[in-house]
């Protein structure tokens, strides 16, 4: 069997070389940060359960079957990681009626001119609002688009990590991106 560049760094790692899982954590970390941060909203719990999955990873790694791609296998620990610090803590998801992130108020800004659509905002006020939008979607939704969009997985590879039928996954990032098409016409940005 062939070994890609990820599994021979976790052999070269079971076997003492801690170059190797420290090349391996270089590669993932801003990814998996990056997941993190927009399933919790925080930088600070982003950043420790950051951390807690490469322990976790470190600790695990000598259970990995090395007929799957790592990068699903991690994306699972992290998921599992990160769904069980949000239930322990009860985090809330936001209603999509919730006033007080309104995106009329970006519009509104002295900061933005007057011509409709996206072309009316800067790419970062545009990247910022979409994200805005994408915070308050529920949680069963934003996973998957985060996932899908941010992390760049295949439906197959999102269903092994979230253990839901690839039509379940096909289905509820269908259903995000008709939530955020509405939310965004309702502000006005889409025509």
């Amino acid at each position: 069997m062939q070994l890609d560049e990820d599994q021979a760094l976790i052999k070269k790692s079971l076997r003492g070389d801690r170059r190797a899982f420290e090349e391996l954590m270089r590669k993932y970390e801003k990814r998996i940060f990056s997941f993190v941060v927009r399933m919790v909203r925080n930088e600070e719990t982003a950043v420790d359960l950051t951390q807690d999955f490469f322990i976790k990873i470190f600790t695990v790694l000598d259970k990995y079957n090395y007929e799957y791609k790592f990068s699903t296998w991690a994306y699972r620990i992290c998921y599992n990681l990160v769904i069980d610090h949000i239930r322990k803590n009860q985090a809330q998801v936001d209603s999509l009626d919730d006033e007080s992130v309104s995106a009329r108020d970006l519009i509104e800004s002295d900061n933005v001119s007057r011509e409709d659509g996206f072309k009316a905002l800067s790419r970062d006020e545009t990247r910022d609002y979409v994200w805005g939008v994408v915070d308050q979607i529920p949680l069963k939704f934003r996973e998957l688009i985060l996932l899908r969009y941010i992390q760049d997985l295949k439906y197959e590879e999102i269903a092994e990590i979230t253990a839901l039928p690839v039509g379940t996954v096909k289905n509820r990032i269908f259903k995000a991106k008709e939530i955020l098409k509405k939310e965004m016409e309702q502000d006005g940005l889409l025509v």
